[in-house]
């Protein structure tokens, strides 16, 4: 142990005091458009524009305002992309499974940037059973594949919070209404997604995959139990009064509903290959950090086009009186 820290002790001591000039003779990388999109069955299709950014560009990081989205169903001109949101996209075209979707998107200063997949088809329905245990709410999700092919897929669990209570404005309050929505799923009794933990030499456990993605290699063609759970939602209705900074008393009730929703994603290689590929990068310790390319298919740009079909079970949790 104290050759290690010795040595360690040294090489920190080396490589704070010495420095070295390098000639380098490669090419600065540009800044590229970067595009995120997916298609979706009988679905408007949404996408994200952006742009990379290198340490030579001095561009303002919102400076794909001008970009312009075009959007080809089977090698046909089906229509724009139209502005929604802070580079947020969206485009009436509604797919259907098998279709090829094209999209081109030009912005002044930077490359075409071209990117393609092919929508997917349907999966059965999923089925979920749960049942509690102390504070956690147990899943066991159904999920059944048709085995036709190597087929991927996403887990994606959201507890949609609804509360009905106090909101401070100006320094008076007001009965308001608000909805959030959380994300917490432990899926450490999982067969198959508990093997993307790691642990660091520290001890620490890591997440390799946390977009939750696999494939049917260890169940074509049968159908699979994935077990996760989350905490379990407490929801509840009470009467209760807050006194306001003028000293008046705000009698009201107060309500807590949830709404858990349970999907299971079929997804395509593109997008599988660029969310497992984005979590490894975003997870991985950043001490003795390896470099990690995140997958692209898109021409000369960055990010991924990619489509999905999604099952869903709904979970509500109505408020009740807690007298």
């Amino acid at each position: 142990m104290r050759i290690v820290i010795f040595i360690w002790i040294g090489l920190f001591y080396c490589g704070c005091n010495n420095s070295e000039e390098y000639d380098f003779q490669g090419k600065v990388p540009e800044s590229r458009l970067v595009l995120y999109a997916y298609a979706e069955a009988d679905s408007l299709l949404y996408a994200e524009i952006s742009k990379s950014r290198t340490y030579t560009d001095n561009t303002e990081m919102d400076s794909t305002w001008n970009a312009r989205g075009q959007v080809y169903m089977n090698d046909q001109y089906a229509g724009e992309l139209k502005l929604v949101g802070h580079n947020r996209y969206s485009s009436e075209v509604r797919p259907k499974a098998g279709d090829k979707i094209t999209i081109k998107v030009a912005c002044s200063g930077l490359e075409e940037a071209i990117g393609s997949t092919i929508v997917c088809n349907s999966f059965p329905e999923i089925k979920l059973d749960t049942f509690s245990k102390m504070n956690t709410l147990q899943l066991r999700i159904h999920l059944k594949d048709r085995g036709e092919t190597e087929n991927y897929y996403r887990l994606v669990i959201e507890n949609e919070r609804f509360h009905h209570g106090i909101r401070w404005e100006n320094g008076h309050g007001k009965i308001d209404s608000s909805t959030t929505y959380s994300y917490d799923v432990d899926l450490s009794g999982d067969e198959l997604l508990s093997h993307e933990m790691i642990t660091t030499i520290f001890g620490k456990e890591i997440n390799v995959n946390p977009y939750q993605v696999f494939t049917n290699e260890s169940f074509r063609g049968k159908e699979r139990i994935i077990h996760a759970s989350v905490s379990h939602p407490h929801a509840y209705e009470r009467e209760t009064w807050v006194i306001t900074g003028d000293g008046d008393t705000i009698r009201y009730v107060e309500k807590e509903s949830h709404r858990l929703r349970v999907k299971v994603l079929r997804i395509d290689k593109p997008l599988f290959d660029y969310l497992y590929t984005l979590g490894i990068f975003e997870n991985q310790s950043s001490m003795y950090k390896e470099p990690i390319q995140v997958y692209s298919n898109v021409e000369d740009g960055l990010g991924v086009v990619g489509s999905c079909f999604t099952r869903e079970v709904i979970m509500d949790f109505p408020a009740k009186s807690e007298k």
